[in-house]
């Protein structure tokens, strides 16, 4: 959600549309000519990057981190469980 806003603003910018001027997303890309797309190419981007990663061997981090198979738990919960004792 945030990246298509991110990606509405800044054709925004590049259209010189004022906030005050109340056009809408679909205006403003129909303007430009332009799809929404760039969503779709950081999933591609990341589909292609999780394939190496996985069949790498050994002992990697970077591996582990993808998985999430590194253990313990989370950050803010083990905060959280030291702080209500």
């Amino acid at each position: 959600m945030r990246l298509d806003t991110f990606e509405v603003k800044g054709l925004r910018k590049i259209l010189w549309v004022s906030w005050t001027a109340k056009k809408k997303n679909e205006w403003v890309l129909n303007t430009s000519g332009v799809m929404r797309e760039l969503l779709d190419t950081i999933k591609a981007r990341k589909l292609a990057y999780y394939g190496p990663t996985v069949r790498k061997q050994g002992r990697c981090l970077e591996k582990k981190i993808i998985q999430g198979t590194i253990p313990g738990g989370s950050v803010r919960m083990t905060k959280f469980l030291r702080y209500s004792s």
